[in-house]
């Protein structure tokens, strides 16, 4: 899915946006860990644009959002380039507030474009950007809390640079690079950090991921992406059945241990007034149906497409009701 135009947004709300399209209550919800026993309780999080308080309340975004919602968040999604600084503030508030962040690392310049030859895989897996993975893995093993570090996400697709067949990288690069990176950072050793592989699902302007699958040594949760963007040009509806399921019967057959966590979902209003609203249902029935899916990230905003789950009262209610049943039983 394209997700260049997403992403320029994504990197401002990171440093500090303060807007939110939701209105919240607060709850806590103990950091998640990787298991292969009994699958744990299914939870949900969301990225919103900003989670840091409010200026001149005691309210959060991550509050009104649990209120919007009827639930509290386990996972709250923000992102970084690669020459950041590592956003502390925006982690330490996530934990704050009990749930688990869920950072996305990703190897480029934001306003560069999709072609930029200085952040090729081949480059990264050269040792290139050795000196800022050992920054953030020692950073994060200093701040010493709970994260789920996503790197290089939805590479079987053709919209970022660290994109297979996009600046000649190959799916053997990515793996270097990907392996080049667990490396230095995990050398710096940052006990609570999990490392989340996330692919784009099967769809429209994707490939098979299988090839640039690292390993699952070097893997500890599998992510799966996918956006029902309508009928919009290059796009088409998808039920969230025909939009997940190959994806996580992929993920399945390609790695039988490691638990998935579908990392970025959302879709958009369809052509009736109930479209989205039985989206929701279906979606929800989709993680019921898969016994590895721990749970789902919610993209809450209202960008290119009105991706919120309280873009109508009808979604909302579906929302609400699904999530009722999916953290309740």
């Amino acid at each position: 899915m394209p997700g260049l135009r997403r992403r320029d947004l994504l990197r401002a709300g990171l440093l500090g946006a303060t807007g939110l399209a939701v209105a919240a209550c607060s709850s806590t919800t103990p950091a998640e860990t990787s298991s292969s026993a009994a699958p744990p309780p299914r939870r949900w999080g969301a990225f919103i644009p900003s989670v840091m308080p409010i200026a001149g309340t005691t309210r959060t975004p991550l509050q009104q959002l649990t209120n919007l919602a009827g639930a509290p968040p386990s996972y709250a999604h923000c992102f970084a380039a690669i020459g950041d600084e590592v956003p502390l503030r925006t982690l330490s508030a996530i934990i704050e507030f009990g749930a688990t962040p869920l950072l996305t690392l990703e190897p480029w310049r934001p306003d560069g474009g999709i072609t930029q030859p200085a952040y090729a895989l081949s480059q990264v897996a050269a040792g290139r950007y050795d000196t800022e993975f050992a920054r953030w893995g020692r950073t994060l093993a200093s701040w010493g809390k709970p994260v789920l570090l996503r790197f290089a996400q939805e590479m079987n697709g053709t919209w970022y640079p660290w994109a297979v067949g996009v600046n000649g990288n190959t799916a053997a690069d990515y793996r270097a690079a990907w392996t080049r990176m667990h490396t230095v950072i995990s050398a710096q050793r940052p006990g609570t950090l999990e490392f989340v592989w996330a692919p784009n699902t099967l769809t429209l302007g994707t490939s098979p991921f299988d090839d640039a699958y690292p390993g699952p040594n070097l893997v500890d949760r599998l992510g799966l992406d996918g956006y029902n963007w309508g009928d919009v040009p290059g796009h088409h509806w998808q039920s969230a059945p025909d939009l997940f399921t190959s994806g996580l019967a992929a993920l399945a057959r390609l790695d039988s241990r490691h638990p998935i966590l579908i990392t970025e979902v959302a879709a958009a209003e369809g052509e009736g007034p109930d479209a989205k609203a039985n989206w929701i249902r279906d979606f929800f029935g989709v993680v019921e149906n898969h016994s590895r899916v721990q749970g789902f990230v919610w993209f809450q905003m209202d960008k290119e497409r009105d991706w919120r789950f309280n873009s109508t009262p009808a979604s909302l209610a579906a929302f609400r009701q699904g999530l009722a049943t999916m953290v309740g039983g």
